[in-house]
């Protein structure tokens, strides 16, 4: 199965040697490792250029989402079948990386999200806000899907690509360039009647107390994660049945 995982990167010169010296350092089980550089000014692309990794580079920063949708498009146009997402500021694992493809390998389902708090998972100093916040998180998700998830936020992933050849709604609007579309996606799944998915333990590390642990602005880009879900809700529009999928079924 043809697989590539791709790695959004703004402005992340501190954490990337981290995260290119455990790329090098495990067997990756993924064919491509894919980053998309979204305007950074720190030097971060001739980083990733210098270590021998592809990288495509947006001029101007334009949102996780933009990246996310370009580089879907690059995947399909190249005829990959499984497509992964790492976040480049070093919270995640390469070595975890089977573990979130693996169900999808095997065949056991079309989608898999990690989840920190699954037993097995971890998270080693996260943050007092997001242990308060996430749980909430969960519960709008649940209310919203009626789906109990036991880590909504995780941006550890992996999807069969067929999901997205299937897909009946447009995914190139412009309102998810933030972090709209993981998320609308993500709802679009779980919302879903015959797309297999499931959670699986991953670990998420955080830095000391004290360090900066993320770039998600507070209240308006928590408005754009939490948004799409209910958009996606709403607005009546999944994924088109496969003959194929249904006689694996």
């Amino acid at each position: 199965m043809k697989s590539v995982y791709f790695i959004p990167v703004y402005n992340q010169i501190e954490e990337l040697p981290k995260v290119l010296s455990e790329f090098k350092s495990v067997d990756l089980p993924c064919d491509t490792l894919l980053f998309i550089n979204d305007g950074s000014t720190d030097g971060s692309d001739d980083l990733i250029r210098k270590s021998g990794y592809f990288c495509l580079n947006n001029d101007q920063r334009m949102g996780l989402g933009y990246s996310y949708i370009k580089a879907l498009d690059w995947a399909l146009q190249r005829s990959y079948e499984l497509f992964g997402t790492f976040a480049a500021n070093g919270k995640m694992l390469p070595a975890e990386m089977s573990r979130v493809m693996g169900p999808i390998v095997r065949d056991e389902v079309d989608y898999v999200t990690g989840s920190r708090f699954l037993e097995g998972g971890d998270s080693p100093n996260l943050p007092g806000f997001r242990r308060h916040t996430i749980p909430m998180v969960n519960l709008f998700v649940r209310l919203l899907t009626g789906i109990r998830l036991t880590d909504a936020t995780c941006g550890y992933r992996a999807l069969r690509l067929d999901i997205i050849r299937r897909a009946d709604f447009d995914w190139h609007k412009r309102w998810m360039y933030t972090y709209a579309f993981e998320y609308y996606l993500y709802a679009k799944v779980l919302l879903s009647t015959d797309i297999r998915w499931k959670e699986v333990p991953i670990t998420m590390q955080y830095p000391p107390k004290g360090k900066r642990y993320s770039k998600i602005s507070p209240f308006k880009d928590w408005y754009a994660m939490l948004k799409p879900w209910v958009i996606a809700r709403i607005d009546g529009k999944g994924f088109r049945v496969d003959s194929h999928e249904t006689r694996r079924r």
